[in-house]
């Protein structure tokens, strides 16, 4: 049989070939509140105004264009998961940018990828343009770490024997959400929380080289990397994770 022969036929079949089984990942998420002042509460939020500044990290690289997406994202789960979020004034990361420029957000954030820290001249910069806001929040990455796995085994099947493939990922990442109080220019919250996410996924393929091969490339195509775990989602469980944290003070 010739390649192009081959290719046909891989490709008609491809979708009866795919997906053996596939699970969401499953999120396991271990909470920590690193600081505390013993004068803060949520009520505080509710009274005092909050500023959603965005994500930081020194470990994952960011441009601009991403940490706006996240950021963005980081803003839209607070307000769909804070307990009470419609009573809170809240400032999200485009408005913020509107109030004080596009070159001084960024500085402040690459400042902050550095240091973990929200420097006083930064404090007084965001107090003097948003004098109704009394907190700012960030979410810094602090470490990522991605484990791929896979076991190959050959079974019998109507068509013949086939290549069966159990792939495996695993996503660590620990995310520290910095609360800061404005006027007085102090660290008021540190929450740290750690998501291991999970997913298991089993594709087929004929057995031959070449055919397993391409019809892999064919499945990545249609179906993407085989239990792939995105960022996006990880950051989002403990979005939400912290939310329900921080609503219990």
């Amino acid at each position: 049989m010739n390649s192009c022969k081959r290719i046909r036929i891989i490709s008609c079949f491809i979708l009866m070939f795919g997906v053996f089984l596939s699970c969401g990942a499953s999120h396991k998420l271990v909470d920590d509140i690193i600081h505390k002042d013993e004068n803060f509460n949520y009520q505080n939020l509710k009274n005092n105004g909050l500023i959603v500044g965005g994500l930081s990290s020194n470990v994952i690289e960011l441009s601009r264009k991403n940490r706006l997406e996240y950021s963005s994202t980081f803003s839209q789960i607070l307000i769909e998961k804070l307990k009470d979020a419609s009573l809170i004034r809240m400032t999200n990361p485009t408005q913020l940018i509107d109030h004080i420029g596009q070159t001084s957000y960024f500085n402040m954030m690459e400042d902050l990828d550095t240091e973990e820290a929200l420097s006083s001249l930064w404090a007084d910069s965001l107090r003097a343009i948003l004098p109704d806001a009394q907190f700012i929040l960030f979410a810094y990455i602090i470490n990522e770490n991605i484990v791929d796995e896979y076991h190959d085994r050959y079974v019998e099947s109507a068509e013949g024997q086939e290549l069966e493939t159990e792939y495996k990922k695993t996503y660590y990442i620990t995310v520290d959400f910095l609360l800061y109080d404005l006027f007085r220019k102090e660290l008021v919250w540190k929450n740290s929380i750690f998501n291991k996410a999970h997913r298991t996924e089993s594709r087929t393929s004929e057995s031959g080289c070449v055919e397993s091969c391409l019809n892999n490339i064919f499945q990545t195509i249609l179906f993407g990397e085989p239990a792939e775990i995105s960022r996006e989602e990880v950051f989002a469980k403990i979005v939400e994770k912290f939310a329900e944290d921080i609503a219990k003070i």
